[in-house]
């Protein structure tokens, strides 16, 4: 052509398998683009179905930890009102139900040191959920779990090494777990083949008069209720990460 002084016409013909072999490349690109895309799509909608599960989870602990902490409280203010009252046989079932209760735990916080984010920071998925709200959420539910642990071993800690150590020496315990009623549905109560071991075991009088017991249960009330506030929050959580997650389905 240039030879024939067609030199336009090979220029036009040169622009034109330019323009072909880019455009093939475009398409490629967007077809990747586009295949990419639905293969992101369908690995978010597992994660969302992995999550919402995970949120199930998390729920029935949040109800039961929350419903726990909250006998522990109760129990111990049951026990501090009744103090220096005298203790008629009509109480005895609820002094020995407010004993039982007052040892009540439950380890949500330590049970989840590896929570959903963890998982999807690890597995490099988290930029795949497209809201930035439930990864927003995701990570404020890290920190709570996080807290909650930090504060569980406060309280189990306040239980194991002066609460119980303090009861153990005052009340037969065995006796009082014979005569509980677990209400969280998880747990029987043990049933042992026990007789207390004298006629004034169960005189709980003088218990709620030693100065000492009644600080260790305010003491429990100010622990436990640096747990209550976080459940809370976890609640409020799981409740706004169910309604992005769970719609999807």
């Amino acid at each position: 052509m240039i030879k024939e002084n067609k030199a336009s016409r090979y220029l036009l013909y040169a622009i034109g398998e330019i323009v072909l072999v880019v455009i093939g490349i475009l398409i490629a690109l967007q077809l990747n683009t586009w295949n990419q895309n639905r293969l992101d799509r369908n690995e978010e909608a597992l994660l969302l179905g992995a999550i919402a599960k995970k949120m199930d989870h998390n729920r029935f602990q949040h109800q039961r930890g929350l419903k726990r902490y909250s006998e522990v409280v109760n129990g111990a203010r049951v026990l501090i009102k009744l103090s220096g009252k005298p203790i008629h046989d009509s109480l005895k079932i609820d002094i020995e139900q407010s004993l039982f209760d007052i040892k009540n735990r439950f380890l949500m916080g330590k049970s989840n040191q590896i929570s959903v984010y963890d998982e999807l920071i690890a597995s490099g998925k988290l930029n795949l959920l497209r809201s930035a709200y439930l990864r927003q959420e995701l990570t404020k539910l890290k920190a709570n779990l996080q807290l909650l642990a930090a504060y569980e071993d406060q309280q189990n800690n306040f239980v194991d090494n002066h609460l119980s150590p303090a009861l153990n020496r005052e009340i037969d315990y065995i006796a009082i777990t014979n005569s509980a009623v677990n209400n969280d549905g998880i747990n029987e109560v043990e049933d042992f083949d026990y007789k207390p071991l004298s006629a004034n075991a169960n005189d709980y009088t003088k218990l709620l008069q030693d100065r000492t017991i009644l600080n260790l249960l305010a003491e429990l009330v100010t622990h436990t209720n640096t747990l209550l506030p976080i459940y809370h929050r976890m609640g409020e959580n799981i409740q706004r990460i169910d309604s992005i997650v769970k719609p999807s389905f």
